[in-house]
């Protein structure tokens, strides 16, 4: 057959409009291939062997074919000869090239290009996308469920058209561009950015038909073909994906999981590998008594089998010595961070490791406890039991209530301007503490797209520059960056019932004094933070405690504290009579639990670690 030509001009203006949407993103593609990782879709030189009516079959099929054979069908549809087709597709591609780098080195790939909203406007049209994702939607019903977290399609007025096309500009056109990574504000429009392509892309797919329609300016157009339409959006979505996963979590490309979707499926074949649940913990050799301790407690005062993995950073964290015996214990194993995540991660350390630890973690439900935690019941009842773990993923406990400085909730405000309406529930949006979260026990579940982007999210607020420059400097470690990142990235989250108490004894004024305490979801006696010593940071092996009595708090307001000092613990009591601090003894079975963990550590210390692991495990240095 006979080639028809098309004027040179005619084939640009033809495909302008499209080409310019795709500029930075056939960049990409090719920076893709030359790392010697698989070319983007479109790129696709073999097109001249793929059938007219081929292409036309999985459309008919509902099956997703890309933005090169769209085209091509679509000229093909129009009269125009397959082969003539496909050479038009070769020459516009290389016409692509040549514009996208004189478009890209011209520097006009930015927002004045989308014709978008405000950065401020970009913010709500987020949420209220991530709020509809969520399972929320605008009726009047809805707004008395106890389902609504977020609420922004209640209380906004909400288009989905205006909404989409905002959003979905805004991620196009800045997916690529560098932020200063201490302005949380522009890194939660990354991160939330991010989260909608990934949950589209690979959770709502029924969405893409919808979506596709309402166009978006520059990149989709009303007279595009239903098949371009959809193809368009799967190139963008996965566009958006790869640049912004890479500029987000550079440490993730490096790893042995490569990009989100690869870890997340590594956390979803854990039931497969027989990791599905389990516990991990990281510590240093400060607290390696410590963490002897919990790990045999779990094991022979509460009967607890769950595997335990044992996290460090780097080769300083841990000796060979403190390692092997670590792996002495049964079900027990030990993990360097370091070999997961990177040259970057080697600047992580402190309470920066735990989310990088959650994210390398085996099991695909995974529970973080501090080294100092200490059990009264054993907590696979968390994974079993837990109503907040089932439903939301997750499962996060209250800080002890302490007023103070409000400089983090006017941060925390500033770069999450449109709140959930679940945080105005929140001792610290009400001012009535500066600390909210307790992070020394935090459960995860990795497998939910959700509550991994959110982890990820945590990771990068203790990323060294960002702790450093912003975060460290606005909050007392890794505590509230947790609650934060479902927060900034638009995930439902709760926290347990009950605020942060104490366990121990009675003092002569009647307050109960004793480590930091948390009930389970119906205010049994669950866990407590601080080992069984009266001041962990004094001297680790003086000082044992008796259990006797346990206070927890409801009301998360106005509590008095009597601070720890070298010789006596934290101790609570109410501020004003008639407060709901609840104070009341442990139960017969609870003393007899807390003497066996008191006994346990003395065991340990009074011999010395490598004397109690000889003796007990057959341990040898």
């Amino acid at each position: 057959m006979g080639c028809l030509k098309l004027p040179r001009r005619r084939v640009t203006t033809l495909f302008l409009v499209l080409l310019v949407g795709l500029v930075t993103v056939y960049r990409m593609s090719l920076s893709v291939a030359s790392q010697g990782h698989e070319s983007a879709p479109w790129v696709d030189r073999s097109m001249d062997k793929v059938k007219v009516k081929d292409v036309a079959k999985k459309v008919d099929d509902g099956v997703n074919v890309n933005l090169h054979q769209a085209n091509l069908l679509a000229k093909a549809k129009a009269g125009v000869q397959y082969e003539s087709a496909a050479r038009m597709v070769q020459q516009e591609e290389k016409q692509a090239l040549n514009l996208a780098d004189s478009y890209a080195d011209h520097g006009e790939d930015d927002m004045s290009v989308l014709e978008t909203d405000s950065p401020a406007g970009v913010d709500l049209a987020q949420m209220q996308i991530l709020d509809l994702l969520n399972g929320e939607s605008e009726s009047d019903e809805y707004s008395k469920s106890a389902q609504l977290f977020g609420g922004s399609l209640l209380s906004n007025s909400f288009s989905l058209k205006s909404a989409w096309k905002t959003a979905h500009a805004y991620a196009l056109g800045t997916r690529h561009l560098q932020y200063n990574r201490t302005d949380f504000l522009e890194m939660g429009r990354r991160a939330r950015a991010l989260r909608i392509a990934y949950t589209l892309l690979h959770d709502k797919k029924d969405m893409h038909v919808m979506l596709a329609s309402l166009g978006t300016p520059h990149f989709n157009l009303d007279k595009d073909s239903k098949s371009l339409k959809l193809a368009k959006m799967d190139t963008q979505l996965k566009a958006i994906v790869s640049s912004l996963e890479q500029l987000m979590y550079p440490w993730l490309s490096g790893s042995r999981f490569k990009n989100i979707h690869s870890l997340q499926q590594f956390a979803k074949d854990g039931a497969v590998r027989g990791t599905e649940r389990g516990i991990i913990l990281s510590t240093g050799r400060g607290h390696f008594e410590l963490a002897i301790h919990v790990i045999v407690s779990l094991r022979n005062v509460l009967g607890c089998n769950l595997p335990i993995e044992v996290h460090h950073m780097g080769p300083n964290d841990l000796d060979s010595n403190m390692l092997s015996a670590f792996r002495a214990l049964p079900g027990v194993k030990t993990v360097d961070v370091w070999d997961y995540w990177g040259e970057e991660a080697k600047q992580i350390g402190g309470w920066a490791v735990k989310p990088f630890a959650l994210l390398a973690s085996n099991f695909t439900q995974v529970m973080f406890i501090d080294a100092d935690a200490v059990f009264v019941q054993s907590p696979e009842v968390l994974f079993t039991k837990s109503e907040i773990f089932k439903k939301y993923g997750q499962l996060f406990y209250h800080d002890r209530t302490i007023t103070g400085y409000d400089n983090c909730r006017k941060w925390f405000n500033g770069f999450v301007p449109y709140a959930s309406k679940y945080s105005e529930s929140l001792r610290f949006q009400k001012k009535d503490t500066v600390h909210e979260q307790e992070s020394g026990v935090v459960l995860i579940d990795k497998s939910r797209t959700d509550v991994l982007h959110a982890l990820l999210t945590t990771a990068k607020m203790n990323m060294k520059i960002e702790r450093d420059g912003i975060t460290y400097k606005m909050m007392h470690g890794d505590k509230e960056s947790y609650w934060m990142s479902w927060e900034l990235v638009r995930v439902p989250y709760k926290f347990s019932t009950g605020y942060g108490g104490t366990i121990g004894y009675k003092n002569d004024d009647n307050a109960v004094c004793g480590g930091l305490y948390h009930t389970d979801e119906y205010l049994k006696p669950l866990w407590w933070n601080g080992g069984v010593v009266a001041n962990k940071h004094v001297k680790k092996t003086e000082g044992l405690l008796h259990y006797e009595y346990a206070a927890y708090d409801l009301e998360g307001k106005d509590i008095r504290w009597d601070w720890e000092t070298a010789t006596t613990p934290f101790c609570l009591r109410p501020k004003f009579a008639g407060q709901k601090v609840v104070v009341g003894e442990l139960s017969a079975a609870e003393v007899v639990v807390t003497k066996k963990l008191v006994q346990l550590y003395k065991g340990i210390i009074d011999v010395g670690w490598k004397s109690y692991m000889k003796d007990n495990y057959g341990w040898e240095s």
